[in-house]
């Protein structure tokens, strides 16, 4: 039987560093039994468990104490970037590698860094740890993962000797319940999947039909004939966003001059640029506010689609919107937009600003989350060594800074507690 170190947490961030409000602050690192400050996911499970995938392990959190898995308990090496609990209360972890892309020396919306030695992970209920990668006798190479709505997770990768090359399974944790298989792509789709309400699995690659629908056991693939565009370089879909008319967004990076914004209506696509109203090549955040308006961030400014025409928002606009990097519409109305100058709020028609100067800890915004009471969690860094939080209580601003404070991730607990998850300084939480 495995064993794994269990520290009970003593930390709590004292009133004389932030005091938000009556709550408390409590602090947890490597000290208190974290297996890496690094932070990359975390989730709640249907006990109530907090789970906190790192770059050197993941952790369970009972309430009262911390319990640590690693490489020792058989999960693979590297980083866990994504966490899941399926509908059996099974844990699933998507980890790997960071590695250098040449490729990226050479086209230029490759990143720098990717994952290599990337696989799936399943923790089941007792404890037992299962592999599902095995690279030595050619079976699958799992690169993807997702879960639909009735709690069954995903895993897409491909097989190298065969010709049709990605592929998509459910596992149960004993056998593959279903299979979906078609043509070779030239990249395998590890980038992002999305679900919609339905449940069918939405994803893409490099090649001419580039966006594919996975309904079931049954695929649908888009591309030239539908209207959308071809050259390699405007295709990185890395958001999709379905609106309240029932209409998917897709945006995409993009160093060609059309196609980085396409609209899927359930039968036609749209797709929209320059010639058409969006500014901007690359599509970096996709909201719909409360009157139905979509608006889309680009590397260029901000664009908002009211159903019939675009109206774009930039510095020229005396409006300092430069490389936006968190977006959200509040339960007010009011939208948010996070930016590497400060935070831009829109409310009611009117812009503002706030920033270094007037109530936050720094100006490159990272994470914008409301909580349930309303309050406003922003996270801000300029660096991983640089960093900070903000929170609005409708009032005023105020501030937690400790050093090395990078908020990658709020997540509000059944509870009602916020939990923040960093880069180098763990996981903080706060108790109303």
């Amino acid at each position: 039987m495995k064993t794994h170190k269990i520290v009970f947490l003593l930390i709590i961030l004292q009133s004389s560093i932030y005091s938000f409000g009556q709550g408390k602050w409590t602090h947890y690192t490597k000290k208190e039994g974290l297996a890496s400050t690094w932070i990359r996911d975390c989730l709640q499970d249907k006990n109530g468990n907090m789970w906190f995938a790192t770059d050197k392990g993941l952790n369970k959190y009972d309430g009262e104490k911390l319990e640590s898995y690693t490489e020792k308990d058989g999960l693979p090496k590297g980083f866990i970037k994504n966490i899941y609990e399926d509908k059996e209360g099974n844990i699933w972890i998507f980890s790997g590698k960071m590695a250098f892309n040449p490729l990226a020396l050479i086209v230029s919306f490759v990143p720098i860094q990717y994952y290599k030695d990337v696989g799936v992970s399943i923790l089941y209920k007792d404890n037992k740890i299962n592999y599902l990668n095995n690279n030595k006798t050619g079976e699958n190479y799992f690169g993807a993962i997702c879960k639909d709505l009735e709690g069954n997770v995903w895993v897409g990768g491909y097989n190298e000797n065969n010709e049709k090359n990605f592929i998509l399974k459910n596992f149960d944790g004993r056998s593959w319940q279903s299979l979906s298989q078609f043509g070779r792509f030239d990249y395998a789709p590890f980038f992002k999947f999305y679900v919609d309400d339905k449940s069918d699995i939405w994803t893409f690659s490099f090649e001419e039909n580039f966006i594919t629908r996975f309904e079931g056991t049954n695929s649908t693939s888009f591309g030239k004939e539908d209207g959308l565009p071809v050259k390699q370089n405007e295709k990185l879909v890395q958001i999709i966003v379905k609106d309240s008319k029932n209409n998917l967004w897709f945006g995409a990076s993009s160093e060609g001059k059309y196609g980085s914004l396409m609209k899927f209506d359930g039968t036609n696509w749209t797709t929209y640029n320059e010639e058409n109203g969006v500014i901007g090549k690359s599509i970096n955040k996709i909201v719909e506010d409360n009157n139905g308006n979509i608006w889309v961030a680009t590397n260029m400014g901000i664009n908002i689609f009211d159903g019939t025409s675009w109206k774009y928002f930039s510095e020229k606009n005396d409006i300092a919107i430069k490389y936006v990097e968190a977006m959200t519409v509040d339960s007010k109305g009011r939208v948010w937009i996070g930016t590497s100058e400060g935070l831009i709020l829109f409310d009611q028609g009117i812009w503002s600003t706030i920033n270094k100067k007037n109530g936050l800890t720094h100006n490159f915004i990272r994470s914008i989350v409301e909580d349930s009471k309303g309050n406003i969690w922003v996270g801000a860094a300029s660096t991983w060594k640089s960093g900070g939080v903000s929170v609005y209580d409708g009032k005023a601003w105020k501030n937690l800074e400790l050093p090395k404070l990078w908020a990658n991730i709020f997540f509000e607990d059944s509870k009602g507690n916020m939990w923040i998850a960093t880069f180098g300084n763990g996981v903080i939480k706060y108790e109303y």
